[in-house]
């Protein structure tokens, strides 16, 4: 009867926390979905940096959730202050255009849109439509030609973005001051 009882409790406990967690993914905008892709430390799924040779990039976006619509790229960002009347950054809008490129030509699958999520906000679509994907392209091309001539300017004021740049060592408009390890 005791068995009965627990497994009883068992059930009721994990209808709440399915419950829950459907709530959450609704009130965040996720799809309904399989979440076959995570990129977050201790998840029982692996991570593998996704290639394009179209374009010379790769990344590993946070999560890939695969539904009847095709496979949505998403994003989640810690910024407190997301940009006004549902927009995305432009940074964080070449970083999922990036996303729906890679998953495109990695898994040959349909990506309908990505998703970027502000700090546990309700998700923000990025659709690649023609003109996104154009300027994608272009963005592509005027990073390598800049890596190429090593000339590229800095785009903001933020000194915690220039620390986090792979150049910010020769780059000699840093905001970041890197300072010298010495031997101890």
């Amino acid at each position: 009867m005791i068995l009965l009882a627990f497994a009883i409790l068992a059930l009721l406990v994990g209808f709440v926390l399915l419950r829950r967690s459907q709530q959450r993914r609704r009130r965040l905008g996720l799809p309904n979905g399989d979440v076959f892709y995570q990129d977050h430390s201790g998840q029982p799924m692996a991570a593998v940096t996704l290639r394009s040779s179209a374009y010379g990039i790769h990344g590993k976006p946070d999560c890939l959730i695969r539904n009847a619509e095709g496979i949505i790229p998403v994003e989640f960002k810690k910024s407190a202050k997301p940009p006004a009347q549902g927009g995305v950054y432009p940074n964080h809008l070449i970083q999922v255009l990036a996303y729906i490129v890679l998953v495109r030509e990695n898994y040959r699958e349909r990506v309908p849109y990505g998703l970027v999520i502000y700090s546990g906000e309700t998700a923000r679509k990025v659709v690649p439509t023609d003109e996104n994907l154009a300027w994608f392209a272009t963005v592509v091309q005027e990073v390598r030609k800049s890596r190429f001539n090593n000339c590229a300017d800095r785009s903001h004021n933020q000194k915690n973005r220039c620390r986090g740049c792979g150049v910010n060592a020769s780059c000699d408009q840093s905001l970041w001051e890197i300072k010298e390890r010495r031997p101890a």
